[in-house]
């Protein structure tokens, strides 16, 4: 007779086999639900990201919309400086049923107008052919001026503002008296600078001074022929470059609260004797983050 022997399972030797494979099970359990996790949150953020890209378009070119709509209500009645109220103030609008995606209630856009044309063009390159050597003038007299001053901030005259983009005229209303000598000394070449920075300077503190006021210097100081003409072109009164602050506020929400605000560079068709043309592109149109 033949004698086996059983021997019964160490409950201990199964709970250390099995404690590895739990271990195993549960890392790869973890590893797959952060995977998916942090894919679904890929995923999210770029549609959120499509989303909002979808919502700053939308409600920008609304935005733009309205001030175009603005425009042609004033076109043949007034220029903007004469049309904007308190802080540049240029419209007031309520939109009953909001422009933003999760509007609740009717929503007002409130549209602020400041000149941005006082400064000098720091490229010439997108100007018509016949005025690109003009320009430079301005930019070497602008060069020439901030050498002498060693690099300083141009002491009571002010700095130089220079831009990117726009016409080549510069802003009697709003350039610094730096930025208008500069302008002038390229326009002339160095004749009677002094003489008519003074007059333009003296011109400007009348608040209502007109487009003539320009020529009338250029009269009253003696200039002719050529350089008569180029300070006509570089130094104007109505500006066509402005710079746009639109808010959308909610009427409805706990508390009301101002929802959005784009900013940007408005240029307006060409401006007249009488009014200025209802057309104008918005450069550097961007959103603010206000919440």
């Amino acid at each position: 007779m033949i004698f086996r022997r059983f021997t019964t399972p160490n409950p201990d030797t199964q709970r250390a086999f099995a404690l590895p494979v739990v271990l195993m099970v549960s890392l790869a359990l973890a590893t797959l639900i952060t995977v998916l996790l942090d894919r679904f949150g890929s995923q999210t953020r770029s549609v959120t990201g499509i989303v909002h890209s979808y919502e700053n378009y939308h409600a920008g070119r609304g935005l733009h919309q309205l001030f175009e709509a603005w425009l042609r209500s004033i076109a043949g009645n007034a220029k903007i400086s004469g049309k904007l109220g308190e802080h540049g103030l240029a419209l007031t609008a309520t939109l009953s049923e909001g422009l933003t995606p999760n509007a609740n209630g009717a929503e007002t856009v409130k549209m602020y107008l400041a000149d941005g044309q006082g400064s000098i063009l720091a490229e010439p390159g997108s100007l018509p052919a016949e005025e690109v050597a003009l320009a430079q003038a301005i930019i070497n007299a602008a060069r020439d001026l901030d050498a002498q001053s060693g690099g300083s901030d141009g002491g009571v005259e002010g700095s130089i503002a220079r831009r990117q983009f726009g016409p080549i005229a510069v802003s009697l209303r709003s350039a610094s008296p730096r930025t208008i000598r500069a302008a002038v000394s390229g326009a002339t070449a160095g004749e009677k600078v002094d003489e008519i920075v003074a007059e333009l300077l003296k011109a400007r503190e009348d608040l209502s001074v007109t487009s003539t006021a320009v020529l009338e210097i250029a009269n009253k100081v003696g200039l002719a022929g050529d350089v008569r003409a180029n300070l006509l072109k570089v130094i104007t009164v109505d500006p066509a470059m402005w710079n746009i602050t639109a808010e959308v506020l909610s009427d409805r929400l706990i508390g009301g609260g101002l929802l959005m605000r784009y900013k940007g560079t408005a240029l307006v068709g060409a401006s007249t004797a009488g009014a200025t043309t209802a057309r104008s592109v918005i450069r550097q149109w961007t959103r603010e983050d206000v919440r």
